[in-house]
């Protein structure tokens, strides 16, 4: 290619890119089960303490959170996110024993260094009796923040959380979400000709155009074999008195 032709190349994706930040942001390819048979937090007392750990700026709010607003909920990150009450690491958590009435820990685990040692954490920092949810990643492409360590199955998350008793397990992203999330980063990939930049341009184009595969979830997702493609699984459980 002359050297021409490469300036010309470059001023087109400089132009897509620049259009590209005026547009709105495309459509999730998240559909939500909700498959939970229960709120977490209308299962915590009144005034109840409730950590979320690694929570960046979300601090609470998630798909289960409209709900009680008379919790006394703090955040827990590695950085000092807009969210964030309490700077810490989620191996040592800076509280005491028998403290917590409820932790949230969602999409956090895969991050993690060493899972069992967080949830362990989390089991010594519940008071008996407190409440435990977590989600985790199953089938899911590579998310780094900074680096994706670990995948989970139903089963996986189960034996991690051993300890509690369980309340409901199960997944919260069927397989339609699962692949419309999956061939959006294929398609990305297949034609951005190794261009990070063209990469990130054709992730938003393809979820404008494959966004409506996730509804498909809304048929199939309740088969008795969605399992084998969730991209998403939960588990609540109580520490035992």
């Amino acid at each position: 290619m002359k050297l021409s032709e490469t300036k010309l190349v470059r001023q087109v994706i400089n132009l897509l890119h620049r259009l590209y930040r005026r547009l709105p942001n495309p459509p999730s390819t998240n559909y939500n089960l909700r498959h939970s048979a229960y709120n977490p937090y209308d299962m915590l007392p009144e005034g109840g303490l409730v950590l979320d750990v690694g929570c960046k700026s979300a601090r609470g709010l998630y798909a289960f959170s409209a709900a009680k607003t008379d919790l006394k909920l703090l955040g827990l990150d590695l950085e000092p996110f807009e969210g964030v009450d309490v700077v810490g690491d989620a191996h040592r958590l800076p509280f005491r024993s028998n403290s917590l009435d409820g932790v949230l820990c969602v999409s956090v685990l895969e991050y993690v260094r060493n899972p069992g040692e967080v949830v362990s954490e989390i089991f010594r920092a519940l008071k008996p009796g407190g409440l435990f949810y977590v989600s985790v990643p199953f089938v899911f492409r590579y998310a780094p923040d900074p680096k994706d360590l670990y995948r989970f199955s139903v089963p996986g998350i189960e034996v991690l959380c051993t300890s509690f008793a369980k309340i409901q397990s199960g997944y919260n992203r069927g397989p339609a979400s699962t692949m419309c999330d999956l061939l959006v980063h294929f398609n990305a990939i297949l034609f951005c000709f190794s261009s990070r930049r063209v990469y990130n341009l054709l992730v938003d184009l393809f979820q404008w155009a494959l966004f409506w595969l996730k509804y498909l979830d809304r048929w199939i997702g309740d088969f008795e074999m969605a399992h084998v493609i969730s991209s998403g699984v939960f588990f609540l459980g109580r520490k035992p008195c």
